[in-house]
Order: C-alpha cells, then sequence, then structure tokens
C-alpha cells in the first residue's frame, strides 16, 4: 500500500512527467525495468528476464491506463514523496522506485 504521506500525482503532473520520456524503475531485480511513455500514446516496457512488450497508454484524473498487447491491462498510479517517486499497481501496492528519467526519441 501507499504510505499515507505520499501524494498521487495528478493528469497534469503526469502529462510532463511521462510523455515523450522513459522511466527506469528498481522492480527488485538485477536491472530495472524501463517504461517509454511515447506523446503518441505507444508504450513499451522492458523488464529483466521478460520479453519486450509493447502497448496503448492514456493519462486518468489520478494516473493512467495502460494496455499491453497481447498482456494485461490497468490504471495505475506515481506517488511522489520528498526525493522519491513510486510507481503504485491497480490493486494499490508499492511495484519499485523509479531510479532515472530520460527523453526518448519518437
Amino acid at each position: 500500500m501507499t504510505k499515507p504521506d505520499a501524494t498521487v500525482l495528478d493528469a497534469t503532473v503526469l502529462g510532463v512527467l511521462l510523455s515523450g520520456f522513459a522511466h527506469h524503475v528498481d522492480i527488485g531485480k538485477t536491472f530495472d525495468a524501463v517504461i517509454a511513455y511515447g506523446a503518441d500514446g505507444q508504450a513499451d516496457m522492458t523488464i529483466p528476464g521478460a520479453a519486450p512488450m509493447q502497448g496503448r497508454w492514456h493519462l486518468l484524473p489520478l494516473g493512467y491506463h495502460v494496455a499491453w498487447k497481447d498482456g494485461p491491462a490497468g490504471d495505475w498510479t506515481i506517488t511522489h514523496q520528498a526525493g522519491r517517486l513510486t510507481y503504485v499497481d491497480p490493486a494499490g501496492r508499492a511495484a519499485g522506485h523509479v531510479t532515472r528519467i530520460e527523453p526518448i526519441a519518437r
């Protein structure tokens, strides 16, 4: 579950942090997962030890929705605490922390 002092980021903030950027997320593996959010709604994800995934994403008032081709779909949120952004899965569990954000070329 998210911590009570964490702020759930809204669509205005996520529009800046997601569109056109790739997030490197520490999910407790040897390497980070990398999720790229194209400004065109295309999403790409690589997870250590798994096949790359592609899908579509769009903003929600509090979070975003992603649907992976031949995979799951769900509503995710990202929370903020001083110095930390945390991905929160559709069940409300912390799924990983952002270690780096970088622009993508599309």
